[in-house]
């Protein structure tokens, strides 16, 4: 398990206080999670120039995509991957972006997946998650999801849960969650190639068995667990970007 502090590889700092060297250098494209959108990473890319931050189909401002469907996104959105990116996915979006890496490998160089599984259908506690989510988002009050989301949530996770959520509505929150239910990225696993980074929330456990089962199919990909629940962007900003970038210091030294 690579070591998420590592002394001697950063050189300048952002505004979280996370030291960057790799990320500075590199094209990076961020994908964000179920719910969210792509101004959900600011306060990590916010010192990182060279940082794509889009909005997947059916969020922010993008337009829904139907039948939703993870290869449908990553049809869209596999413009903005430049040559020589390095792909970064939360969630749904991280299997967004295992589906770009196994697609564009002449133009992908590393990959991070953070808090992703490659399928929920490969469990019937996931089966089972998938389901009862839908059915509550479709059958409570719209002004309600936003207070629920946040519920159990450290504060920054909280603010930012509520804040995302607040800007959707059901119809996107379904697709969202269909979209999720319906990939099965287990076929791609095999075909990744490039220097790969998975982490985890040690207090999220229901991710574990999913990352554990993409560490053992991706050749020579990284496992690290560091504090925090899903949301590890918000619940953990400065160790998660630590790791990406100690990741790629190491990775892709040059």
């Amino acid at each position: 398990m690579m070591s998420s502090t590592s002394s001697g590889v950063y050189d300048t700092q952002d505004p979280v206080g996370a030291p960057v060297s790799a990320l500075a250098r590199l094209d990076t494209v961020w994908l964000h999670g179920a719910g969210l959108a792509g101004d959900t990473w600011g306060p990590i890319t916010a010192g990182v120039a060279r940082a794509v931050t889009p909005d997947l189909p059916g969020h922010g401002r993008a337009r829904l995509i139907k039948p939703p469907r993870v290869e449908a996104y990553a049809d869209a959105l596999s413009h903005l991957v430049p040559q020589d990116a390095v792909l970064i996915g939360h969630s749904l979006g991280g299997m967004v972006a295992l589906e770009l890496a196994a697609r564009l490998q002449d133009r992908v160089i590393a990959l991070v997946l953070i808090e992703t599984v490659p399928t929920v259908r490969d469990r019937l506690s996931g089966r089972v998650s998938a389901s009862l989510a839908s059915g509550l988002f479709q059958s409570i009050p719209l002004s309600w999801l936003a207070w629920l989301s946040g519920l159990g949530q450290s504060r920054e996770t909280c603010t930012e849960l509520r804040r995302q959520m607040a800007r959707m509505d059901r119809v996107r929150i379904a697709a969202a969650l269909e979209a999720a239910a319906c990939y099965d990225g287990r076929p791609r696993l095999s075909q990744i190639g490039v220097p790969t980074l998975l982490i985890v929330g040690k207090q999220n456990t229901a991710t574990h068995h999913g990352t554990a089962l993409m560490a053992a199919r991706i050749r020579g990909a990284r496992l690290v667990k560091l504090p925090g629940g899903h949301m590890l962007h918000t619940d953990n900003p400065v160790q998660l970007k630590r790791s990406i970038d100690d990741f790629l210091c190491r990775s892709l030294p040059n």
